[in-house]
């Protein structure tokens, strides 16, 4: 009896943490969780550029990023902020989370350039 009931939350366990190509698990039942939104650097020099990575978790994730001024580089959960050589100051990233039933969740981080 005690090796069904561990095969079954075992079982229970790989079903519910499979993942889609974006991140998102494949379980409709999933609500969305946004966990956190980093850049490797908070400060860079005009032109520069830095990592920006989003933590979620949801059924059939998918992101949207925008910048205030600058550049996203890429697509999914990890892009390129790339700063404009014209645009000195404090610039807002925004990353906004869909998940597979339209419900979103949005974080932002500011990210100086000098």
């Amino acid at each position: 009896m005690k090796k069904f009931i561990l095969s079954s939350i075992l079982l229970f366990l790989m079903v519910s943490c499979t993942k889609d190509e974006n991140g998102g698990s494949e379980n409709p039942d999933q609500p969305l969780f946004f966990v956190s939104l980093e850049a490797e650097k908070d400060t860079i020099e005009s032109g520069g550029s830095t990592k920006i990575s989003a933590v979620a978790s949801g059924y059939k994730l998918t992101f949207y990023w925008s910048a205030t001024a600058g550049d996203i580089l890429g697509s999914g959960s990890e892009v390129i902020y790339t700063a404009s050589p014209c645009h000195i100051g404090k610039n807002t990233i925004t990353c906004t989370v869909r998940d597979g039933k339209n419900v979103s969740q949005s974080k932002e981080i500011f990210i100086v350039v000098k």
